[in-house]
């Protein structure tokens, strides 16, 4: 099994929407982690090759918290349209709840903990009450 279909197997019925490019910036986000960097992965290397590598794990562990990160913000659920003839036709997509999203990053948070990196900070975190009121006032 590839690195690859290691990563998209984490997310049943769901990996086969993700998009390469999410799978290649997850891949290469371990040599970016805080407050210490790992390895980064290949796609195409493996998974029966790193698997008795601990740091070469320990960078397949963070890409797959920062592929759970990137679930957790999806904004569709990887619905895609196209265009054939004179017709629009969706194509996949999955139903992603408040739950989904809270449950990825609960997983990606725990990743996160177990390598003894920072977390990512939920653009929740920092939001809070925005009073308007001026802006209707003339």
């Amino acid at each position: 099994m590839t690195i690859e279909n290691w990563l998209r197997g984490h997310f049943q019925g769901m990996g086969e929407l993700i998009e390469r490019n999410v799978l290649e910036v997850a891949a290469v986000s371990p040599a970016t982690a805080r407050p210490i960097t790992f390895p980064i992965v290949e796609l195409g290397d493996e998974f029966a090759d790193i698997s008795t590598d601990a740091e070469m794990m320990k960078g397949l562990k963070y890409a797959l918290s920062t592929l759970y990160y990137s679930m957790s913000a999806a904004i569709t659920g990887g619905k895609k349209s196209e265009k054939r003839g004179n017709r629009t036709v969706s194509l996949g997509g999955y139903p992603l709840t408040t739950k989904d999203r809270e449950a990825f990053r609960k997983m990606a948070d725990l990743l996160r903990d177990e390598l003894g990196c920072d977390l990512e900070e939920s653009s929740r975190d920092s939001e809070g009450m925005f009073d308007a009121t001026y802006l209707s006032r003339r």
